[in-house]
């Protein structure tokens, strides 16, 4: 929290942090051979850390935390070797090149090529290299929970610098049901709803596993409570509709899990949960005047519907559509439907949604990359029987949902996309608490 503090007053400071950051995680992973997955805590401080960083750095470096996730998945891969049966993620990358090829050979002496086709292909190759890292290795659910806990530091730094940019002023701060800069640190509100998001669902990860511990368990409630409330009223709903469906299907993974006796204690916990989510939506609505019921019935501040139900992204999705009707094999290459949307009066409109990118730059390709991302964890999940892998749907999940109303702008939802990929387990009594690597 104090670190949200002090990036909010000395912006500047968040390069001097981040560069300690790498020097620290370099030595740290180098020391240790990656043994205990030094790679993996690092990989999860970025998720949290990124949104702060991109917050400070006023488009500075702006996609250094990918590079970051790439880099320190290559130098893990100096000490634990990648398992074999994670080819599916090499041919993606293959599956990648002929989309490059096109937009290098179509647009060199046109545009500025690679900044084209790095904004865009950045995101998929971090969740890619982060899938080869964590592909088959084991690691117990305890020891799971406690990798989770690393990304509640920066989020926590996170909503701290949310909290003190935003004006006190009601009339200054909501003007209307659109996406709200101003209660979003300034930033853009899609990506800062998904990461708030993600701390709700965090923090009642906490709250869950940790109910006997009674004042921590206090804390993580309130904490949920204020993530849920700040992400609300960032006025982007795709990030909330994620946590609520991370929450909903982490909890009814557990309910299957539990006998009989512990499902009537669960009940408790979820009626709680259930308690918190009116609270905090009834608090949002009070602080807002009703404009966030507006805005999540599709409303504008004068309560009349509006036209788009997507905020607009339904007509970039069709212009996706249509590229890839018309370029069925190769798509048109990465970075160019944004250019050709000016055909269509969307001149530089962006992707929001990956897969309809993937159709329309990558063509038949980007269908098949697709597919592969999909179904390559859910076999494996049910090949190696992960049932009681209670992170697996939710963080599956929020890959897609996240990836639909985001795209690849973050680094988080490749993170946890490639924790799906882990092998988690429950030890017995008499077994030893440590990871066991794979290394055929």
């Amino acid at each position: 929290m104090l670190l949200g503090a002090i990036f909010h007053f000395a912006g500047s400071l968040v390069f001097v942090y981040y560069g300690i950051f790498l020097l620290a995680g370099t030595y740290w992973v180098i020391k240790n051979n990656d043994r205990d997955f030094q790679t993996r805590t690092l990989l999860l401080y970025i998720v949290g850390l990124e949104v702060m960083f991109r917050m400070k750095s006023c488009g500075s470096m702006y996609d250094l935390n990918k590079y970051s996730i790439i880099y320190f998945c290559i130098l893990s891969f100096g000490f634990i070797r990648i398992n074999l049966k994670a080819w599916p993620y090499f041919l993606i990358l293959l599956l990648f090149i002929p989309g490059i090829i096109l937009t290098v050979n179509t647009f060199f002496f046109e545009i500025d090529v690679r900044k084209k086709i790095m904004f865009n292909l950045l995101g998929p190759f971090s969740l890619i290299f982060a899938s080869l890292y964590a592909y088959n290795k084991s690691i117990t659910l305890n020891r799971l929970n406690e990798a989770l806990f690393v990304m509640t530091g920066p989020l926590l730094s996170i909503l701290t610098a949310v909290i003190i940019f935003t004006p006190s002023n009601k009339a200054e701060t909501f003007g209307g049901t659109s996406s709200n800069f101003m209660t979003s640190g300034g930033f853009g509100p899609n990506q800062m709803s998904v990461v708030l998001g993600l701390g709700v669902f965090i923090f009642f990860v906490q709250f869950f596993f940790n109910t006997k511990e009674k004042l921590y368990s206090y804390v993580s409630l309130f904490l949920l409570f204020v993530f849920a409330y700040r992400g609300l009223i960032t006025f982007s709903r795709g990030g909330m509709i994620t946590a609520v469906a991370m929450v909903l299907v982490f909890c009814y993974t557990i309910y299957r899990l539990l006998n009989n006796k512990a499902r009537s204690k669960f009940l408790g916990v979820f009626s709680i949960l259930i308690v918190l989510s009116i609270s905090a939506w009834m608090y949002s609505s009070y602080e807002t005047d009703g404009l966030i019921d507006k805005r999540y019935n599709n409303q504008d501040a004068a309560g009349r519907m509006k036209e788009s139900r997507l905020s607009g992204r339904e007509d970039i999705m069709e212009t996706d559509f249509k590229f890839f009707y018309e370029n069925p094999v190769f798509g048109v290459g990465p970075g160019i439907s944004g250019m050709m949307r000016g055909e269509e009066g969307l001149f530089g409109a962006q992707a929001h949604s990956e897969p309809t990118r993937l159709l329309a730059e990558h063509g038949s390709l980007g269908l098949i990359i697709l597919i592969l991302l999909v179904f390559v964890p859910v076999l494996k999940y049910f090949r190696f029987r992960q049932f009681h892998n209670v992170y697996f749907f939710p963080f599956l999940i929020f890959w897609g949902l996240t990836i639909n109303h985001a795209a690849t702008r973050i680094v988080a939802p490749g993170v946890l996309y490639a924790l799906c990929l882990l092998n988690v387990y429950i030890p017995n009594k008499e077994e030893d608490e440590e990871d066991s690597v794979h290394r055929q």
